[in-house]
């Protein structure tokens, strides 16, 4: 029989205070689409990044086409025709797509000049065989998510002076894409599989799994689970081996009583993004807000929090008109937001999550002008319990899986006296256990007395957990339905603009 393309075995990684792998094996044949599975932390990309050179294995082997390999660097797995493609992509912005396609490989003329032609008509060449229609020239700064997760794949793909590609990890590639942008991509997963490329793909969206999944692994903690093909097993057996235990509602909603108006919003214009948005939020509710990407949902969520200046309308808190010069101001009268991207407007990534927790603080636990760790822990520990937070007291929060880190920054709300909490996009990246202790927070938050607003391109999560759903269209408030009334059909309606 011919041996797997990859195969890696009894796989070990500590980092100091943790145990991220632990005896792990994968297996991936030619051209198929392998499943990785588990809850944030279970040592996914931990495992990846070892397969990609980013990071050393402490024990274990791993053999390409049946030959034992070294992979000491990531110029190694690119040598071996193994490419990554992480959620948080790694693009240069101010770089064309062909100078992204091909950077490190620039093609020469002469000494020290890029040959123009020739690199355009290279990325056409690679973008027309992924048959994506995007201008070679185009500033990638100019595109949307989605073109570019293409991009970042075409990169992947690009014939260089590394082999030519034989696996291809994808890491959460939908976790920004629209429905339609889904499909795009999941066509090309297929035919690069039909071409014989091995795709490792990792996601906490379990529709995936059996759409385009041939074999699943599963890792728990840091160990290998099981390896068996997806037709084996079902959704609820899936959640138990990553959960260890069962999940029989992913949406546990617990009704609160209303109380008192937290927040209104009335008028709110921000050129270009907003347009006379209005809506209230009373104690115990959680108002939903739906919509495709670009229709303003995030830019609701910053002017809101006093991170973007509006050119018109006012907020309302308590019964009080306030002006928030910055999200300080927003953050003093109890308004805490999740946003939609953690890593760059969430967390610092070189502090641990006991000061990350403490940060938004500081003022009130700082003694003489000073933080000191005794106040970041006292204040912090309780909340990190309560979240089920992975991770020492020492660990910097960029060393935290993506779930660890979401915790975190729900935590720093948690730490306050916050009673408006906007969440946007607050279960992406994230796996199924995880999502449901995000929800029973909401339940926690509401029966307090608090106010959500929760911001998702999830429409069973707004569905599920919603007691209003509000419906954005390019910039303004399409539509309103009750929980009794919405469904998914209305909803979509509304955010494509086909609603009265």
């Amino acid at each position: 029989m011919t041996p797997p393309i990859l195969e890696m075995r009894g796989i070990c990684k500590t980092f100091p205070g943790v145990v991220a792998l632990d005896g792990v094996d994968l297996t991936l044949r030619a051209g198929e689409v392998h499943m990785l599975l588990g809850e944030n932390g279970a040592g996914k990309s931990t495992l990846m990044k070892i397969l990609s050179g980013a990071y050393r294995a402490d024990r274990g082997e791993i053999r390409m086409r049946g030959q034992a390999v070294d992979i000491a660097s990531p110029r190694d797995a690119l040598a071996l025709g193994i490419r990554v493609i992480y959620q948080e992509l790694s693009l240069v912005p101010q770089l064309s797509v062909a100078e992204n396609i091909f950077l490190g490989s620039l093609p020469a003329r002469g000494p020290g000049f890029v040959d123009r032609a020739r690199l355009h008509a290279d990325a056409a060449r690679v973008l027309a065989d992924l048959d994506v229609a995007l201008d070679p020239r185009t500033p990638v700064s100019r595109l949307g998510v989605a073109l570019r997760q293409m991009v970042e794949i075409a990169r992947a793909l690009a014939s260089t002076a590394a082999a030519q590609t034989a696996v291809l990890v994808m890491d959460e590639p939908t976790s920004a894409l629209t429905s339609r942008e889904v499909a795009q991509l999941f066509t090309l997963v297929e035919r690069l599989a039909s071409r014989g490329v091995s795709i490792v793909y990792i996601t906490h969206r379990l529709d995936e799994v059996f759409r385009i999944g041939r074999r699943i692994t599963v890792l728990r903690d840091g160990r290998h689970v099981t390896t068996q093909p997806i037709e084996d097993v079902s959704v609820g057996e899936l959640v138990r081996l990553m959960a260890n235990r069962e999940l029989t509602d992913h949406f546990p909603k617990v009704a609160a009583p209303l109380g008192e108006e937290l927040l209104r919003v009335e008028h709110l214009t921000r050129r270009g993004a907003l347009a006379d948005v209005s809506f209230a939020v009373r104690a115990g509710e959680v108002v939903g807000i739906a919509g495709l990407l670009g229709a303003g949902r995030t830019e609701l969520a910053r002017a809101i929090f006093g991170a973007d200046r509006l050119d018109d309308g006012r907020v309302i808190v308590g019964g009080q008109m306030v002006r928030f010069a910055s999200p300080a101001d927003a953050i003093g009268h109890g308004i805490g937001l999740l946003p939609e991207d953690r890593k760059a407007d969430g967390l610092v990534s070189g502090l641990t999550t006991t000061r990350n927790i403490a940060l938004p603080h500081a003022r009130r636990l700082a003694r003489f002008g000073l933080l000191g760790g005794s106040a970041d822990h006292s204040l912090a520990a309780p909340i990190a319990s309560e979240l089920r937070i992975k991770a020492t007291a020492t660990q910097p929060v960029r060393l935290l899986s993506g779930g660890n880190q979401q915790k975190v920054v729900l935590g720093k709300w948690l730490a306050g006296g916050v009673r408006i909490f906007i969440f946007d996009e607050p279960t992406r990246g994230i796996d199924v256990a995880s999502k449901v202790e995000i929800y029973q927070l909401m339940n926690r938050l509401t029966a307090r007395g608090a106010g959500v607003v929760m911001i998702s391109s999830e429409l069973p999560e707004l569905l599920g957990m919603s007691d209003r759903i509000l419906v954005m269209h390019r910039g303004r408030l399409r539509a309103e339905f009750a929980r009794a009334d919405a469904n998914e059909e209305r909803v979509l309606t509304a955010a494509l603009g086909l609603a009265g």
